[in-house]
């Protein structure tokens, strides 16, 4: 089931913000141990938040938002290939393991939006 990340605090009530990312459910967990890997929540502090159940909502503040933005830039300029980006995207698993990568744009979404403030995470039914 996918996970979409919007601002908590909308410039907009009534526009859509451009701003929104949805992410399929692996795709999410890619995101939160690349994150992870790069310091991100090393104690598990926003584990309930960052995984709510079907059909709910919760709200990742602005502290643990920056952590997040601070994790992925990290990872961003840690792991480019010194001839730039490469088509396969990010690994965070085992080289055996292809499957275990995650997008280089889906890594720049969920950092920009981290790095705007507060987000709402909804994992959708």
């Amino acid at each position: 089931m996918p996970f979409e990340i919007r601002p908590a605090n909308p410039v907009d009530d009534f526009v859509e913000d451009p701003r929104v990312s949805v992410f399929s459910g692996d795709e999410w967990r890619r995101l939160l141990a690349l994150a992870r890997r790069h310091g991100f929540d090393p104690s598990d502090e926003y584990k309930d938040v960052l995984a709510p159940e079907p059909g709910e909502n919760r709200e990742l503040g602005l502290a643990a938002t920056q952590e997040l933005a601070v994790a992925l830039s990290e990872a961003l300029r840690e792991e480019t290939a010194p001839g730039g980006e490469g088509d396969d995207g990010i690994r965070v698993g085992p080289p055996d393991e292809p499957g275990l990568q995650v997008d280089w744009a889906r890594v720049r979404s969920l950092g920009e939006l981290s790095e705007s403030g507060p987000v709402t995470i909804t994992h959708l039914p």
